[in-house]
């Protein structure tokens, strides 16, 4: 029989491997209740994808950004290139000073910013597109993101009067396998050709979903990437009524408010999304400017599992800005918005999600002010009384705001405008003793008798990242000393 020696440095090699698993792994009760919290640091890296732009001539898209900074990074760049060929289509010049690229024309493919340094903590982008006259007329904002694997969009149709398309890109190195699922009225909805779709690195494409499921008056989108990331928006246009991107839905949950509608606006429809496995009621409430209270005819809606629901709730914000409140009873739903604003033949749309309250500094990096635009900001404190800090920049002296929100109400105030700025960035930060605050941002254009709008939502912006506190713990080695059985 041969015999196997193993040498004391080998033991003590593997030894050492041991300790170092069992401590990664078993740390005692005693080191993990002294462990460190974790160590907050500087975001690194950000990317946001910003989708294709399919529209007519006459079309301009803005492409905005900025980068708040927080003192702590240094270095580092953000830059605005194609996906597909990476060619540069700009770039920021420093952090505290937000930028824009303006690309001209009925279509631009897909782009996307990436950045690291200091430009990265607070790292945010839109895509504004103006189209003042024909089909598809409207100021329609998108928010930049980062490509994700599970996204949902509520609120589009495919009626016969809508044109709504689906925009996918890959941003990645590698490449992407992505289900399309659509959910109407009646349930799941039949769609061919929408399952593994696959995305090479830096590939983007356009789906209308009216021939996958035509005359559905109210149509949820389920993206979802079964292998790598994907990033995905979605671009509603009823005719010359007006256009706009919905924002991603936020994830499904039994409570929600939605801020952000405006004072003078003329419809309101709500959509509901079943997203569990059982029927709920939603109990509606409006968040007005004097109190919150229950709409007369409107005070609840019926969902049912897996299916959508719209609610046509008119001209519920009746002269005041206001934000929904929404309770499911038994089970998660989703939730989206339409807005109209303006009468007859001169309207436009924006859609609206559900925010979470403000837990710290949100960005917002493109608003205009001067001759007929307008930047208005809309407040909702839903529970106790809320106070919020708003900071505009153009890169110079900046403009700031102090602003109460009364328990239960929703303020709409102008964002504070920099000496001299057309366009400007905002952030909005909730003042320390707040209550929760959910926020909101309007951008406006009278253009003649049209009132131009895009709405998007405020959420805390991504600073920092935790870094958690990796400590050791010898104590693994050592067996524990387990009690004796009491005697008999």
């Amino acid at each position: 029989m041969k015999r196997t020696t193993i040498s004391l440095a080998a033991a003590v090699a593997v030894l050492a491997v041991i300790v170092g698993l069992a401590t990664l792994t078993r740390p005692s009760s005693s080191s993990a209740a002294d462990a460190a919290p974790p160590k907050q640091v500087p975001v690194e890296r950000a990317e946001a994808v910003c989708p294709q732009v399919r529209t007519l001539d006459g079309a301009s898209t803005l492409y905005t950004a900025y980068s708040p900074g927080n003192g702590a990074a240094t270095g580092g760049e953000a830059k605005l290139a194609n996906l597909g060929d990476k060619a540069e289509r700009g770039k920021l010049d420093t952090p505290g000073r937000p930028g824009s690229v303006a690309i001209d024309g009925k279509e631009v493919p897909a782009v996307g910013w990436t950045t690291d340094g200091a430009f990265a903590p607070g790292f945010s982008a839109q895509a504004t597109t103006r189209l003042g006259n024909g089909p598809g007329r409207g100021l329609a904002g998108a928010q930049c993101q980062a490509p994700g694997t599970d996204q949902w969009f509520v609120g589009t149709s495919t009626a016969d009067t809508r044109e709504a398309y689906l925009y996918l890109s890959n941003s990645t190195n590698v490449a992407a396998q992505v289900d399309v699922e659509l959910y109407g009225p009646d349930g799941p909805i039949a769609a061919e050709g929408v399952r593994g779709l696959t995305f090479a690195p830096g590939e983007s494409d356009n789906i209308m979903l009216k021939p996958l499921a035509p005359n559905v008056p109210v149509v949820a989108v389920h993206v979802l990437a079964r292998s790598g990331r994907i990033s995905a928006a979605v671009r509603d246009q009823q005719g010359t009524a007006g256009n706009d991107w919905l924002p991603q839905a936020a994830g499904s949950a039994r409570s929600f408010v939605v801020p952000g509608l405006p004072e003078d606006a003329t419809n309101v429809r709500l959509t509901l999304f079943g997203a569990s496995d059982t029927d709920t009621d939603v109990s509606i409430e409006v968040v007005g400017k004097a109190s919150t209270f229950k709409p007369a005819g409107f005070e609840s809606a019926l969902v049912k599992r897996g299916k959508v629901t719209e609610v046509d709730l008119g001209e519920i914000t009746k002269g005041e800005a206001s934000a929904l409140k929404l309770t499911a009873a038994r089970a998660d739903v989703l939730v989206g918005v339409r807005v109209t604003r303006g009468t007859g033949a001169d309207t436009d749309v924006a859609y609206l999600a559900a925010t979470p309250e403000l837990s710290g500094r949100a960005v917002l990096p493109d608003n205009r002010a001067g001759g007929t635009l307008g930047s208005i900001v809309y407040l909702t404190a839903p529970q106790g009384a809320g106070k919020v800090k708003l900071t505009s920049t153009a890169g110079a002296e900046p403009a700031t705001a102090e602003v109460d929100i009364p328990a239960g109400t929703t303020v709409g105030v102008p964002a504070p405008v920099p000496a001299g700025a057309a366009q400007f960035a905002l952030t909005v930060e909730p003042v320390a003793g707040s209550g929760p605050v959910h926020a909101a941002r309007m951008v406006a254009e009278q253009a003649g008798k049209v009132p131009l709008f895009t709405i998007q939502g405020a959420t805390a912006a991504r600073d920092t990242v935790a870094l958690p506190t990796v400590s050791g713990d010898m104590s693994i080695m050592v067996p524990e000393e387990k009690p004796e059985s009491p005697k008999k």
